[in-house]
């Protein structure tokens, strides 16, 4: 039986071990509830809950420290452990048939890749084969759950490669190809963006729309720096790991043209990029304190990219920092 606890006054730890045992008793028989620590982007060693169904040999990672958070914030821990139930229902299912092996052959549909920062995940890169890019790195991974909820991937690792009996050689050229056709790129004006983020916010219902149309208006009005007219984001549909746009084929070469301009490429976070023409009125020791500042106060650090700039020139199609 389960001790009774004051809400909102749970250590972590006890969070987490009462967590466990709460979703193993939910799940009832046939289930293996676990937790481990699961290294994530820059070095980051995060508990994440692993639900193992009997006769699976995949189960999903749910990260913890967020539901820690909403528990904080008031959420219930009956709130927490049916939110995490309901997530394991949406993401055990893989977009893969039943009884998929893992082969090289039938993960070749699936092999993406996403850039890290390079100096950050030295520890990480030391198991997993990548290839460097600048101050970041490209690394490898397997599609295996596309949903409402989010998606689901495996990490290819330098194990994984030795059990295919395979090589950088052989998934980069697969990554290229399947990235950019499984996430497609998106560029969106600045403006469009955070208008779109406050309108979430405050359009919450229906009532006193007109109001809340014209506050809307008298923010961008009043607020918004005219220089942010002239930046885009750049990120793919899911706006997961988007910032690895960058590196398809004809997506800034096209943009630049467009525009007409060299471009600055700011890491916003691994999931976005910010395109700034190369244009007056912006200079790279402001746009990069700029990103340092954000990083440093706005940016969690599993999402930071590099506090560095780069920048892409059409005449060469290159980026450089």
């Amino acid at each position: 039986m389960l001790p009774v606890v004051k809400e909102q006054d749970l250590s972590y730890d006890t969070f987490i071990s009462l967590i466990t045992h709460q979703v193993k008793e939910c799940l009832g028989d046939g289930y293996e509830v676990s937790v481990i620590k699961v290294t994530k982007n820059n070095s980051l060693d995060l508990e994440s809950l692993i639900i193992l169904r009997g006769g699976e040999g995949v189960a999903p990672s749910i990260h913890l420290a967020p539901y820690y958070e909403a528990y904080q914030e008031g959420v219930s821990f009956s709130g927490i452990v049916d939110r995490i139930i309901r997530v394991y229902d949406n993401c055990s299912v893989p977009i893969l048939c039943e009884g998929f092996t893992y082969s090289f052959e039938e993960m070749k549909p699936y092999i993406t890749y996403r850039i890290v920062n390079y100096e950050r995940n030295k520890k990480l890169l030391n198991i997993t084969p990548h290839i460097k890019f600048l101050d970041l790195a490209i690394t490898f991974h397997c599609l295996i759950r596309d949903d409402t909820e989010g998606i689901g991937t495996i990490r290819i690792t330098n194990e994984h490669l030795q059990m295919w009996g395979k090589g950088l050689e052989d998934i980069s050229p697969l990554a290229k190809q399947n990235t950019k056709h499984l996430f497609p790129a998106t560029i969106r004006p600045m403006d469009e963006v955070i208008r779109g983020l406050i309108e979430d916010e405050i359009f919450l219902d229906d009532e006193d729309n007109d109001f809340k149309e014209d506050l809307l208006n008298t923010i961008f009005q009043t607020a918004w720096d005219q220089k942010s007219n002239n930046m885009y984001v750049l990120s793919n549909q899911k706006g997961i790991n988007g910032a690895s746009c960058i590196l398809y084929e004809g997506v800034l070469s096209e943009f630049s043209a467009k525009i007409n301009a060299d471009l600055y490429i700011l890491p916003s976070s691994i999931h976005e990029v910010i395109l700034v023409p190369a244009l007056p009125g912006f200079s790279k020791e402001e746009l990069t304190s700029m990103v340092q500042s954000v990083n440093e106060q706005e940016v969690p650090r599993e999402d930071q990219l590099s506090d560095h700039i780069y920048f892409y020139s059409r005449k060469n199609g290159i980026i450089s920092m």
